[in-house]
């Protein structure tokens, strides 16, 4: 089945069951080669990774980013057996240079997702307190390496990706911004964290509709497709 009519059957609210892990791997076992992928947010490349199995088993191949140090590390030992992938050790921004990020360090008794919890909005961090009381008071601010989104496909030469995959509690619409889709290095797919953009959500789905892509909503993600 296409896979534009494959999403189309679950368009406007998603169905069980769909999500971001799902679609990642429809879309591996409908390629018939290794794709490129771009990850932004990679976290420690495997607690609630949706890319993690495709890469290995599929021989995906392209550039992870994660700016976090004790991440990164963690990340960087995931894929030390993996040809292909590259970890690249920043965040994507507006400009390059560095920004203040927001983290909280883990204790036990936090969920276990936790452990990868940053932000460049505080607004967002605060939206756990819910299940962690006392985030407030425990909120760090860090300062890490900042990559434009084009500044970081150059140093790596990618001149194409398959799947870009946005994870950033936030931030996700300032690097869609970013995206110049006239270029040969516009995503065919992408998959972003929907569920912390708030206002933007909208001017998300627009500004990709207005590029020519399918938007679908796929649990806390969004999933966008174009030909």
């Amino acid at each position: 089945m296409p896979l534009t009519m494959w999403a189309g059957l679950w368009g406007g609210p998603a169905g069980p069951g769909i999500d971001a892990v799902s679609i990642v791997k429809r879309i591996a076992d409908q390629a018939d080669h290794p794709l490129t992928v771009v990850q932004i947010g990679a976290n420690d490349g495997e607690m609630g990774d949706p890319l993690h199995d495709v890469i290995v088993s599929y021989g995906w191949r392209g550039v992870l980013v994660e700016p976090l140090p004790h991440l990164f590390t963690a990340l960087r030992n995931t894929y030390r057996d993996t040809p292909g992938i590259a970890c690249e050790q920043t965040a994507v921004g507006t400009e390059n240079g560095s920004m203040t990020m927001y983290t909280v360090p883990w204790k036990p008794g936090d969920p276990v997702w936790a452990i990868g919890l940053s932000s460049f909005r505080r607004d967002v961090i605060l939206e756990s307190a819910n299940l962690m009381p006392d985030i407030a008071e425990r909120i760090e601010e860090v300062t890490v390496p900042v990559m434009r989104l084009d500044t970081l496909l150059a140093k790596h030469q990618i001149n194409h990706i398959d799947l870009l995959q946005i994870d950033t509690e936030g931030y996700d619409y300032e690097i869609l911004k970013q995206i110049d889709f006239s270029r040969t290095w516009a995503p065919r797919h992408l998959i972003y964290e929907a569920c912390h953009l708030g206002d933007s959500l909208e001017k998300a789905r627009a500004i990709l509709r207005d590029a020519g892509y399918q938007v679908f909503p796929a649990g806390y993600d969004d999933y966008a497709y174009r030909d």
